[in-house]
């Protein structure tokens, strides 16, 4: 009992300190964004650097929902993505998304905190695929990531080349 609740809590550091690292990189790409950038897009189709951290923060109360089991309530990603696209439009200042970014990621670090070794060790199953919810709950991070790199690209469009690592 003892090796699976260490194995449990190991578990569940392991995807906080992700999560949290993810959470600071893109936090840190916020406050990189210059004032008159923090709306503007290279294209009609493209995230703002607004949207891109609003979509990000929404996604990990989401997921928190989805892995909690509330069903993927959408046919296809595309009919998600018009949905998320609509809210995002919501925010509007680098503080909304910023303290939206917090909040959610403190909810979801309480959550890990909840889980339980059998609730690691079942499956998660989703439209795409199942997975092992010890490997699932690490999406969230994986998401942000991904993201913070979109907004780092943006950055890079709009003419920023520092690498802003101080």
């Amino acid at each position: 009992m003892q090796t699976t609740d260490r194995n449990t809590e190991e578990t569940i550091n392991q995807a906080k300190g992700e999560l949290n690292r993810a959470k600071d990189r893109l936090a840190k790409d916020l406050t990189t964004t210059p004032d008159d950038k923090l709306n503007w897009s290279p294209s009609s189709t493209a995230r703002t650097p607004i949207q891109l951290v609003a979509h990000s923060a929404m996604s990990i109360s989401g997921m928190q929902s989805w892995f909690s089991g509330t069903p993927f309530k959408w046919a296809s990603i595309e009919e998600a993505d018009k949905e998320w696209r609509e809210m995002e439009k919501a925010y509007t200042t680098r503080k909304e998304v910023a303290d939206l970014l917090e909040e959610n990621t403190a909810n979801y670090c309480k959550w890990l905190d909840s889980l339980t070794a059998e609730k690691l060790a079942s499956d998660f199953t989703t439209p795409f695929g199942i997975f092992p919810m010890a490997m699932a709950i690490t999406f969230v991070a994986d998401h942000l990531r991904n993201h913070a790199g979109q907004l780092e690209y943006v950055q890079t469009i709009y003419g920023d080349l520092d690498w802003h690592m101080g």
